[in-house]
């Protein structure tokens, strides 16, 4: 199991033995809201798009994927040098007030790597790995609001998951955009592909009710949109699209149009220590129309082999 470089909230490394059985083989794996990468570390794709609505993360990515060795120089000193409250403020402050126009534009490499963007990926690795619980998230001006996290020991600095994490994006020359999870779904290459979403999950009670991992929510009105995006392109691509969420009864009203395979899983974020344990969630599947035996895509009786007037 290759570890995420960043601590992220719903995470998939503990659902991993669950979710390859049921990913499929293809040539591409498509992720939208790719959030800590656990699934692209320890799947064997020969491509990657990979997707996330967070400019910070997605700089992060295309940071390390492009020079590794200067963010790990930039990154390291924060680790050593701002442990405690006072150094993980001051750190946060200067990270808010930075420029981080043109984050979410597309990488141009000349002679050598944007300082300002390593740094900004560097502040965030660390108040990521810092802050409270891992928890990622922002005030409605875009500042970057976590509080200290409470660490038994130094915070661990993960120079051996960047170099995976680079190395494996090089190999694969994994494509990271920053952008909603329709725009990312619009730029798959080639039919031969497999959708997998894990989007902010549904709450199981109102005080589970944490969708918020940049500034804009994620509800249920987002939810319903989602499940009907994804029904369109398992139509139009004829891609299987496999689904994490709490196994909730609104999701499976939801993801009604999807299998759904019951795990169990243990909490990684919570508000108190006593309330974390196991947890119910489902991985939904769609198969791709091809697979199924009275399937009809495009009006083509993909069964027989036929067309359907």
């Amino acid at each position: 199991m290759i570890r995420s470089l960043v601590k992220w909230p719903g995470g998939k490394s503990r659902v991993i033995p669950d979710l390859l059985p049921v990913l499929p083989k293809a040539d591409c794996l498509v992720e939208p809201f790719v959030g800590g990468a656990s699934v692209f570390l320890n799947t064997e794709y020969r491509r990657y798009i990979l997707g996330d609505i967070n400019p910070d993360l997605i700089n992060l990515y295309r940071q390390i994927t492009r020079w590794p060795d200067a963010v790990i120089n930039a990154a390291r000193p924060l680790f050593k040098v701002y442990g405690d409250k006072d150094g993980y403020l001051w750190v946060r402050d200067d990270f808010n007030a930075r420029a981080k126009d043109n984050l979410s534009s597309r990488e141009v490499f000349e002679n050598g790597p944007d300082t300002g963007k390593i740094l900004r990926a560097a502040q965030f690795l660390y108040l990521n790995r810092h802050g409270y619980n891992g928890v990622v998230r922002y005030n409605r001006q875009g500042g970057y609001n976590v509080p200290f996290g409470t660490h038994k020991t130094p915070p661990y600095f993960p120079e051996e998951q960047i170099r995976l994490f680079s190395e494996k994006a090089n190999d694969t020359k994994a494509i990271f955009v920053c952008c909603d999870y329709q725009s990312t779904l619009k730029i798959m290459i080639g039919s031969d592909a497999v959708i997998y979403c894990d989007p902010p999950y549904l709450p199981v009670s109102e005080t589970a009710n944490f969708t918020q991992y940049h500034t804009a929510p994620f509800g249920e009105k987002q939810h319903r949109q989602l499940a009907a995006t994804l029904l369109e392109a398992n139509r139009v691509y004829g891609s299987p699209v496999i689904l994490s969420n709490s196994d909730t009864t609104a999701t499976r009203e939801i993801y009604r149009g999807f299998n759904f395979q019951e795990i169990s899983v243990n909490r990684s974020v919570s508000a108190k220590a006593d309330a974390r344990g196991s947890a119910s969630e489902v991985i939904g599947v769609l198969k791709s129309p091809k697979d199924s035996p009275h399937a009809v895509w495009f009006g083509v009786d993909l069964a027989k082999g036929v067309e359907v007037l």
